[in-house]
């Protein structure tokens, strides 16, 4: 059996919920906020199941490598905690990437991790049920977090009986993010020659990305392989690719990059994975995604509320 966890999207197809929107909350203490937080989420009624809630190519990319192994699909979600994918949710705005307008960091003291928010939202029913799944015929975790989400669950990740068993694979997208040493046996070693691969994508998507490689060339040729024998089919793999060179672009301050955004938007009807890499490929414009992600957001806030 295998167990999949991917990361919430900040694309989402339904309108938040306006009590569920993190620029609304006080600022507080960590319990506070996170007490405040949790009353409204109780408080709200569920929209759609997870899966149908979030967007993206990401969490497309995860329903078909879920789909592909009949894997039951969790989300770790910022608002949330874990959730099945099959969960009836509402749709809420927030989310722990500092340079973003909704980051529920910037609520809380000076200082806070992304880990202690983590633990805060964090219900034991949610972990326990969570948890069950994996214990179930001892289940692979197959984990695919980009580096906000992996330093946000990586304590977490260490509780688990997958972790203890060995029996977790972590896929990631950043070259510079430091891994848990503990963690870093189990992380899968993708590296920028994916895109130069079967599946070129941004790096918003790379790890789940990574994570339908690893399940449909890597994981059927050793389904009973150790963490050790999976990262060298990976790298074997990989041989085969070369890394992409990487395009020099025009580089705009953010009043100049936002008037491209709003100029171009309709035409990709807001999808902002679209948008990025029309900016990118057809604009010959450079953008770090973090940056991009916090403009879009701009511009989509203007766009819902003309």
């Amino acid at each position: 059996m295998t167990v999949i966890l991917t990361a919430c999207t900040m694309r989402k197809r339904f309108s938040p919920d306006p009590s569920l929107v993190a620029t609304r909350l006080s600022n507080g203490t960590l319990r506070s906020v996170g007490e405040e937080w949790r009353s409204r989420v109780a408080g709200t009624i569920g929209v759609a199941e997870a899966i149908n809630v979030y967007a993206g190519r990401g969490m497309i990319e995860a329903k078909k490598a879920a789909s592909g192994v009949d894997a039951d699909l969790f989300i770790a979600s910022a608002g949330l905690g874990i959730v099945d994918a099959g969960e009836v949710i509402p749709c809420y705005d927030l989310t722990v990437v500092r340079s973003l307008p909704s980051s529920i960091l910037s609520k809380l003291p000076a200082g806070t991790t992304e880990e202690q928010w983590w633990d805060e939202i964090s219900t034991k029913d949610r972990i326990s049920r969570f948890e069950a799944r994996l214990r179930k015929e001892r289940a692979l975790l197959l984990a695919a977090l980009p580096a906000t989400y992996l330093k946000m669950l990586s304590s977490f990740l260490k509780t688990l009986s997958a972790f203890s068993a060995g029996r977790l694979r972590i896929f990631t997208g950043s070259e510079q993010f430091e891994i848990d040493p503990q963690l870093k046996p189990y992380h899968m070693p993708y590296d920028r020659r994916l895109d130069g691969g079967p599946t070129p994508g941004t790096r918003a998507d790379f790890a789940q990305r990574a994570l339908r490689h690893f399940v449909t060339d890597i994981l059927p040729a050793s389904p009973a392989g150790d963490a050790r024998d999976h990262a060298g089919r990976v790298l074997s793999a990989q041989d085969r690719w070369d890394r992409p060179v990487e395009k020099v672009g025009v580089r705009l301050d953010d009043e100049e990059l936002l008037r491209v955004i709003r100029e171009h938007w309709d035409s990709v009807q807001g999808r902002s994975t679209r948008l990025l890499r029309k900016l990118r490929d057809d604009l010959g414009i450079a953008c770090e995604q973090g940056r991009f992600a916090r403009l879009a957001a701009t511009v989509r806030a203007e766009r819902a509320n003309p």
